[in-house]
């Protein structure tokens, strides 16, 4: 896994291009440990920086940029199934043992559309010698964030780099501020910051004389077709096919020259991955866990012990300890660039930095299941309750008032009659905001975006809520935290679930198959047919850091950009209430500290050799976390 940083210019490079291209590559270090490159075309206004972590073909024949014939890259993430493509290429001669080249040669013989015959996790920026090529994978494991200004087109692998380089300053508008409100993050291509966007998933963008063109999709994600019978549970064939994919994607994600680790919860999602590495691929990868002894998150590390010693897989349980008052709103800033809730990456970045102190390189999760197999709790509830939603919301809304009216007498009263009296654009976000979207729909502006961002909805709610989570959530939050959290580290995490082969054969079951029967049913059968079910048979908590921990060590925001004073100091009252109120108020304060952060961080030439994050190096930063 490494980092890209790429100029394509209008003009040709000047001496303070090659610099910030320099300093810009110098800044993804973290992501690269094992060595740099830098590969320009002066006269055409093109810079490509590399920052290497070694995975596969461990040699320097596979440094980057890399250059063949006309073609030169720099790429960042691995396609597992390089030796087949490899083979299909065989008039092409191969001086490598690694997959760049091999991504190379794609490219000389099918341009962009050879793209879909690759499985695997990439973000590249490539120069063919007339024009540039920016693109990322099917799922957007991999993020390129894109600046196109006056002088040309800016590329990185992280958004900090352009931020402080080209001295962005932020939007904090009433759309931009609603929108992270209601999700946690914005929705890409848009970020925070004018000028920048960040590519979608299977998102391509060819750069002429540094102006990019519109982007194009090379793939879209398959969905199985609703029948009109009654729903009927996946046969044990069919099982069989899903099984037979995630052996084929896993034994693919093991494709590397050093030895990979598993990161174990005691969750459905990773014991299913620790069965097939140890039972159908016969690999004895050590698992490691994670453990919170404080916060309001549950202790999942007994119950990983017990999974892992039925399958005979070495285990660690690594305790958090961290300092809660360091992963503060800078050190998050500091990480997306701008305002995410998703606290998970501090998470994320201390388990894989024990993986690499333990001499590991490369990790395995069981992340993105529930994005494919509809096993979100929310993904149920809307499926059980689907006929309540497909009534018109100015029917449901004598519901609502009904059940105010008893809400003192019944705990879950005011929470379903929050749900009943919105519009139908606002479903989704009652639900990922419950209970606090009743105040949060009173921000000026949240009911605009709202019925902007959904009104056009042409699913029902209980279909529309999975393809948003896969398609939206996945990409924006949980994958740019993975992302993000592990590369901070210099470590690699891969996805068996997040397979083009494995999502292809899941497209071909009526949905109802998989939402239907209990929540995350198909993988609980698959579960079964490796381990007894008092070991899965229990409630998934997760990765998560506890909000609790964060909030305590900050105090009520004075101001938050586009909210009421007086909203602000409600959510605050009631942060130790539910999980959803203290989301709510961890938000607030990213939103309150972004622009003063921004300030702070702003490059200053010659300040420091490497690149100070308010003040401290982000190294160093890092290391006060952990």
């Amino acid at each position: 896994m490494c980092g890209v940083f790429a100029l394509f210019l209008r003009r040709p490079l000047t001496e303070d291009d090659v610099a910030l291209g320099r300093e810009g590559t110098k800044m993804l270090a973290h992501r690269g440990p094992d060595n740099g490159g830098e590969w320009m075309d002066r006269a055409n206004g093109v810079f490509l920086g590399h920052r290497r972590l070694s995975i596969i073909d461990l040699s320097a024949a596979s440094n980057q940029p890399m250059t063949r014939a006309n073609l030169t890259v720099s790429y960042n993430g691995e396609i597992f199934n390089y030796r087949a493509l490899r083979d299909q290429l065989h008039r092409e001669r191969f001086s490598t043992a690694g997959d760049t080249e091999v991504l190379l040669a794609s490219w000389r013989n099918f341009g962009a559309d050879g793209l879909p015959r690759i499985d695997g996790m990439f973000a590249f920026a490539l120069w063919d010698g007339t024009a540039g090529w920016l693109a990322v994978d099917r799922f957007s494991e991999k993020q390129l964030y894109v600046v196109e200004n006056g002088d040309g087109v800016f590329v990185s692998s992280e958004p900090l780099p352009l931020v402080r380089l080209l001295s962005l300053r932020p939007d904090v508008s009433q759309r931009n501020i609603s929108a992270f409100l209601a999700l946690g993050y914005l929705p890409a291509p848009d970020t925070f910051y004018p000028g920048m966007t960040k590519l979608q998933p299977a998102q391509v963008v060819r750069v002429t004389r540094g102006v990019a063109e519109p982007p194009h999709r090379f793939w879209t994600p398959p969905y199985g077709t609703v029948g009109r019978t009654r729903p009927v549970p996946l046969t044990e064939r069919e099982l069989d096919r899903l099984q037979e994919a995630l052996v084929a994607s896993m034994e693919r994600r093991l494709e590397a020259d050093v030895e990979p680790c598993l990161f174990l919860s005691a969750g459905i999602d990773s014991s299913l991955i620790a069965s097939i590495l140890a039972k159908d691929l016969g690999r004895r990868a050590r698992c490691i866990t994670v453990s919170f002894p404080e916060g309001a998150t549950r202790d999942e590390a007994a119950d990983a012990v017990q999974i892992a010693g039925a399958l005979k897989l070495d285990h660690e349980i690594v305790v958090n300890r961290d300092d809660p008052a360091a992963a503060d709103c800078d050190y998050y800033l500091s990480l997306f660039g701008q305002p995410n809730d998703n606290l998970t990456t501090a998470s994320i970045q201390q388990m894989t930095r024990c993986a690499v102190d333990r001499g590991f390189r490369l990790g395995l999760t069981g992340f993105g299941a529930d994005e494919l197999f509809y096993g979100y709790l929310k993904h149920s509830f809307f499926y059980r309750r689907r006929r309540f939603f497909r009534i018109p919301s100015p029917l449901r809304r004598p519901t609502a008032w009904a059940l105010s009216a008893i809400s003192p007498l019944h705990t879950g009263a005011q929470a379903f009659a929050d749900l009943c009296g919105v519009a139908d654009a606002e479903q989704l976000l009652a639900v990922k905001n419950a209970p606090t979207y009743a105040i949060l729909r009173t921000i000026p502006g949240v009911q605009q975006w709202a019925a902007e961002a959904f009104g056009a909805r042409l699913l029902p709610i209980e279909y529309a809520v999975p393809r948003f989570d896969l398609e939206n959530t996945m990409p924006n939050s949980q994958l740019s935290s993975l992302d993000l959290g592990s590369m901070r580290s210099s470590l690699e995490l891969r996805t068996p679930f997040l397979s083009p082969d494995l999502m292809n054969v899941v497209a071909e079951f009526d949905p109802r198959s998989l939402l239907a029967f209990g929540q995350k049913s198909v993988l609980r059968r698959l579960l079964s047919r490796y381990l007894p079910r008092e070991l899965w048979d229990r409630k998934k908590h997760g990765f998560s850091f506890p909000a609790d921990r964060f909030l305590q060590n900050h105090a009520q925001p004075i101001t938050v950009p586009q909210v009421p004073s007086e909203v602000v100091r409600a959510v605050w009252a009631r942060q130790s209430e539910a999980r959803g109120w203290r989301r709510l108020a961890v938000r607030m304060q990213m939103a309150a500290r972004f622009q003063d952060w921004n300030t702070a961080i702003q490059f200053v030439p010659g300040r420091d050799a490497r690149h100070p994050i308010a003040g401290r190096d982000a190294p160093d930063l890092a290391e006060t976390i952990l």
